[in-house]
């Protein structure tokens, strides 16, 4: 059973109600429950809100590029604010935008690709973050930009167009981020 379906099932809320809740309709919640669509990454982050974490981004896009990925974003522990990138969730939050991003025509870009990008992304960040003073999400999308470019590149028939990249490096950033706020708010409440 798909997770969104179970909770809406344990806390007796009907589709439409949580449509209402994050802003969507009955029929793209179907959808997505039924696996016929993955949510957009901003629809995914206001389930993940509502549900209070009890449906993760893993659970939502539980596609080729996530198999096997690390565990639930909301909750991991990335450390000191400002200090080494968590490679797994980075790799989440790449995976879900390329998921978005790639043209659909085209076959997915193998877990390994996504893992080696996320590992290009990490070692990107340290190396600006020790030459420079800058670091957080400003620093993050700048080294995840031309790395999401490049892993589109190869898996489209043309380059995405720049709008498109920004967006998404945006869109990872901000779920990146999100999932690190929210997991330092549990520890720090329990």
């Amino acid at each position: 059973m798909h997770p969104l379906k179970a909770y809406l099932r344990d806390v007796g809320e009907s589709i439409q109600e949580f449509g209402a809740r994050v802003s969507a309709s009955r029929q793209t919640l179907y959808r997505i429950i039924g696996g016929a669509q993955a949510p957009k990454p901003a629809l995914a982050r206001r389930i993940v809100e509502a549900t209070g974490g009890a449906v993760s981004f893993e659970a939502l896009y539980q596609g080729p590029s996530l198999k096997g990925g690390g565990g639930d974003v909301v909750g991991l522990n990335a450390g000191e604010a400002g200090g080494g990138l968590n490679t797994g969730r980075v790799r989440v939050a790449l995976a879900i935008v390329v998921d978005h991003l790639a043209a659909k025509d085209k076959p997915a870009p193998p877990d390994t690709a996504v893992t080696i990008a996320a590992e290009a992304v990490v070692n990107t960040y340290m190396a600006l973050s020790t030459v420079t003073t800058r670091q957080g999400p400003e620093r993050f999308c700048q080294a995840l930009r031309p790395v999401l470019e490049e892993i589109l590149r190869e898996y489209s028939a043309s380059p995405p167009p720049a709008a498109a990249l920004d967006r998404g490096a945006e869109l990872a950033t901000q779920i990146y981020f999100q999932s690190w706020t929210q997991g330092q708010t549990e520890t720090s409440a329990g």
